[in-house]
């Protein structure tokens, strides 16, 4: 569909890489830890973002908030290993690579397809797809598929603008045939 603007380091593999872990999109709020002894990154994903806590190269804790819209969206990667098996990843990509998260890191292809359109369809945000050079393509855009187009507040039909707002949902009713009644008044009069 669209291409976006890759970024230099795309193709190198993460430090979270290496093993299998699965967060899964429907268990929400989901937590994950990576990372180095040194540089310890613990994230909580919900519906609506991500919270990032990790420490500063000076030793002090910093806590980041980022709504599910500061991602780019959920990315797949594909790394191939020498003994020609796949291992396919999931990642909530960010602008700044620091700030990924991954989500998915497994060998089954179907299991990860899954996970992929079901976390863009958890956060909002597009598929996007990672291939050997780095160039990431939106493969569907779940966004899309959330909105919709909000119904009007109130109908306005210009036939009923004389009638009072709370008859304005009532049918009118159907004239039929008019009987008029004569009729005397008789007053006792004493």
């Amino acid at each position: 569909m669209g291409n976006i603007a890759s970024t230099g380091a795309s193709q190198i593999k993460p430090v979270w890489a290496d093993e299998a872990m699965r967060l899964d999109p429907y268990k929400m709020p989901q937590q994950v830890s990576y990372g180095r002894a040194v540089d310890d990154i613990s994230v909580t994903l919900d519906n609506k973002g991500a919270v990032m806590k990790r420490s500063l190269t000076c030793g002090l804790p910093l806590s980041i908030a980022l709504p599910a819209r500061a991602f780019v969206g959920v990315a797949a990667r594909a790394y191939e290993h020498e003994d020609g098996t796949m291992t396919m990843t999931l990642e909530l990509l960010h602008k700044d690579s620091d700030l990924s998260v991954p989500l998915c890191v497994s060998d089954d292809v179907e299991e990860t397809a899954c996970d992929w359109h079901s976390w863009a369809r958890a956060l909002g945000v597009p598929m996007v797809m990672i291939d050997a050079q780095g160039a990431q393509t939106i493969v569907k855009d779940a966004g899309i598929l959330t909105e919709h187009t909000p119904q009007p507040r109130r109908r306005r039909i210009s036939s009923l603008k004389h009638r009072p707002n709370f008859l304005r949902r009532r049918k009118t009713g159907v004239v039929g045939e008019v009987r008029k009644l004569e009729a005397r008044e008789i007053i006792a009069r004493t």
